[in-house]
């Protein structure tokens, strides 16, 4: 539950995006449901109220979106003996923060059935969240005063939940290669600064676990 509080004002700010936008609250509800991604959802309404071409529209969503990639393949040893309505659900209720609380604990847990169980309370917690701050800043306005630069609160509740999983010198190093690659490739097109990132981070930390040869050759692990 403390991670919403970075969700909240976000929230509320795309709902007063969606009624500056001339949107309905039956659309902006819609849009919540069936595409469920607040980044992609901001970008999208931008580029429709620009009367932007469907396709860039979506374009610019799945470009946006493609972190989800690296979430979902993090996500489906956790879910391969589930039935495939727990996977098709677990897809859909993927979230930045969702993913981050799950693999912050998911050490606490015994089997892969434990954590689902998990899995499900913080997603059901965050889509709540995320639901009604979108209907109320709708209804209301963007509440949250911008002298409280709530918008901070979302990268501080991540670095929260990072910062326990670092349990060796291999993290650190990948913490660092990716807060070093993240600085430079910002002002890539489209956002792809942080798939770029998480995809050379990744291969960096696949590299360092490998292990480590022998020195006289005959294999093994360091």
């Amino acid at each position: 539950m403390p991670i919403t509080v970075g969700i909240v004002p976000f929230g509320a700010v795309m709902g007063t995006v969606c009624a500056d936008a001339q949107l309905s609250l039956f659309q902006s509800v819609g849009m919540n449901v069936f595409v469920f991604a607040g980044a992609a959802q901001l970008a999208a309404i931008e580029l429709m109220s620009k009367n932007a071409e469907s396709a860039v529209v979506l374009a610019t969503g799945l470009i946006i979106n493609l972190r989800f990639l690296l979430y979902s393949a993090a996500l489906s040893p956790v879910v391969q003996n589930s039935s495939p309505l727990v996977k098709a659900t677990s897809a859909y209720l993927l979230t930045d923060q969702t993913y981050a609380v799950m693999s912050a604990h998911q050490d606490r847990f015994q089997t892969n059935a434990q954590l689902v169980k998990f899995y499900f309370g913080a997603a059901t917690c965050m889509a709540l969240a995320w639901h009604l701050a979108v209907i109320a800043g709708y209804t209301f306005g963007s509440f949250a005063p911008k002298s409280f630069a709530l918008d901070y609160a979302v990268p501080l509740s991540f670095v929260t939940l990072v910062v326990p999983t670092l349990k060796n010198r291999t993290y650190v190093y990948v913490m660092i290669l990716s807060f070093v690659l993240a600085i430079f490739l910002r002002s890539l097109p489209l956002n792809l600064g942080l798939v770029v990132t998480a995809l050379i981070a990744l291969a960096v930390g696949i590299y360092l676990s490998k292990p480590q040869a022998n020195p006289d050759g005959l294999g093994g692990s360091a």
